[in-house]
């Protein structure tokens, strides 16, 4: 007749069992922090882009006839063209992870006769649960825009000159959450506005979903 367990082993067996199914933590080798590794990202953004003019701004709608410059229409709102937003990152600490970004637009804006648009900046991600698969970070940045007009000669001032379009300052905050599939490989989706202040008054809501490429 088999002897019953001693005392000492019931308590042990509880503790390996325990341990064995207690959830809410990661193995070592199971971090998703992005310490030290180089990512590319690529995603698309769309959004909705509202504009208020100075005086001497680039038109946001066709020029009425008859109108003074100051006089034609100071605010607009439209769909905002769709755009390829890149981002070349390097993570210095498993929570923040500097980058430089560039976003070119799919097709020009008519309401603006603009180009399609072409941006480059820089910025971080800063993230929370850094070292976990699924992580949420806030995106501060800074960037340029650079494309000018699109030559329609409906655009003239009412002395027949030209619009100037500037290269323009940008600011750029955004919020979202990313998963991690792999310490290679994630998706995300970032949701903010970037925001122009000399071309005109002009900030886009935007929603971005891509996927990024660690090494190593």
């Amino acid at each position: 007749m088999a002897a019953d367990p001693t005392p000492s082993d019931a308590p042990t067996r509880d503790a390996r069992a325990n341990k064995e199914d207690s959830g809410g933590t990661e193995h070592a080798d199971e971090q998703f922090g992005h310490a030290m590794q180089v990512g590319l990202r690529a995603g698309i953004t769309g959004g909705y882009r509202m504009i208020f003019r100075y005086d001497k701004s680039p038109f946001c709608r066709t020029p009425v006839a008859g109108k003074s410059d100051k006089d034609q229409q100071k605010f607009c709102g439209n769909g905002a063209p769709f755009a390829v937003d890149l981002g070349l990152s390097f993570g210095v600490f498993d929570f923040i992870e500097p980058y430089f970004w560039m976003r070119f637009g799919l097709s020009g804006e008519a309401s603006t006769n603009t180009k399609a648009l072409t941006a480059i900046g820089a910025g971080a991600r800063i993230y929370t649960m850094s070292d976990s698969k699924f992580k949420i970070f806030v995106e501060p940045a800074i960037g340029a825009e650079l494309e000018g007009g699109a030559g329609n000669s409906a655009w003239k001032f009412a002395g027949g000159v030209s619009p100037e379009y500037k290269t323009d300052f940008l600011f750029h905050l955004g919020v979202g959450p990313q998963y991690d599939f792999a310490r290679a490989f994630g998706i995300y989706v970032n949701a903010g506005l970037t925001t122009g202040v000399l071309r005109y008054i002009h900030t886009e809501l935007e929603v971005t979903g891509g996927a990024q490429l660690r090494v190593p």
